[in-house]
């Protein structure tokens, strides 16, 4: 399926960083609480030069999460997300002539990187929105280099974003411009997505997701034997896509799910990304204005 050209992208993010990326906040005292999981399997990375390269051991990649908004002011909401994740390689090798060795078969669970930051709207007229968001990601994830899996970047990071949202009366275009900065000789990258969503009865939203990473290959990152796992290596690069859903059950109480796949990318896996969850409170209540799905997504990261 691989080869056939429609291919997928770990969402690392650090992986579904949802709703992180537009410019809408919430009112003071509201909130949007998640709890979603993410799966992927593969046995191939997507690579510039081959274009794919074959690993010994497939790799499961699965991601529990907690994400919450909070608007501490009308034009300030906070961010928090926390990523717990389980990662393991398949007993039975392969057999790849990308690696003259093979790793023995493991398994790892332990949070992912966690992030933290705010959403400042600076401009709101016109059904029109703009602005500008920080997070701050840790350096809190774990590694085993004998068998190659990790569970998060090996580095602290800082995010800094320009985001915009404008309403329709019945969808709404919504997207994000900057880069995250990475320590520990991790390049530093660009970042870029647009998304576009309609309402199409009630509160059931259908989202449509184009994202751009750019890495700007200025770290010399060594990968160690994360390279037989494709997993929070350097340089990471994609054009990515994805398709979303927000359907409300009860209330304020929904599911969501999303899937996520790539055109083109460097050093990630070559597998779909399934996303599901839960969210509760999902809109916002703006007079005069389409009830928005609270912030839409950023690139999926988990």
């Amino acid at each position: 399926m691989a080869r056939n050209g429609i291919l997928g992208l770990l969402l690392v993010l650090t992986c579904l960083s949802a709703k992180a990326g537009s410019g809408w906040t919430l009112n003071r005292g509201e909130a949007w609480f998640e709890g979603s999981v993410s799966s992927i399997s593969y046995s191939e990375l997507w690579q510039q030069s081959s274009p794919f390269l074959q690993l010994q051991r497939p790799v499961t990649d699965f991601g529990i999460r907690l994400y919450a908004e909070y608007g501490l002011l009308d034009n300030v909401t906070l961010i928090g997300q926390l990523p717990y994740r389980m990662v393991s390689t398949g007993g039975e090798p392969q057999g790849s002539a990308d690696f003259s060795d093979t790793l023995p078969v493991g398994n790892l669970n332990y949070l992912g990187n966690y992030r933290l930051g705010a959403r400042y709207q600076v401009f709101n007229r016109s059904q029109t929105v703009v602005s500008l968001q920080g997070i701050v990601e840790s350096n809190n994830s774990d590694l085993n280099q004998i068998t190659g899996l990790q569970t998060g970047f090996d580095a602290w990071s800082v995010e800094l974003l320009v985001a915009f949202g404008k309403s329709f009366p019945r969808s709404y275009l919504a997207g994000h411009g900057g880069m995250a900065i990475r320590t520990n000789q991790y390049s530093e990258e660009f970042l870029g997505q647009l998304e576009y969503g309609v309402n199409l009865t009630g509160g059931w939203w259908l989202m449509a997701v184009a994202d751009y990473r750019l890495s700007f290959r200025n770290g010399d990152r060594v990968p160690c034997n994360t390279r037989h796992t494709g997993l929070y290596v350097n340089n990471q690069e994609a054009l990515s896509y994805g398709l979303k859903t927000l359907v409300p059950i009860t209330g304020n109480i929904g599911l969501s799910a999303g899937l996520y796949g790539a055109l083109m990318a460097d050093n990630l896996p070559a597998a779909f990304s399934f996303n599901g969850g839960v969210y509760w409170n999902p809109q916002f209540r703006r007079s005069g204005q389409v009830q928005q799905p609270v912030p839409s997504s950023a690139r999926a990261r988990l």
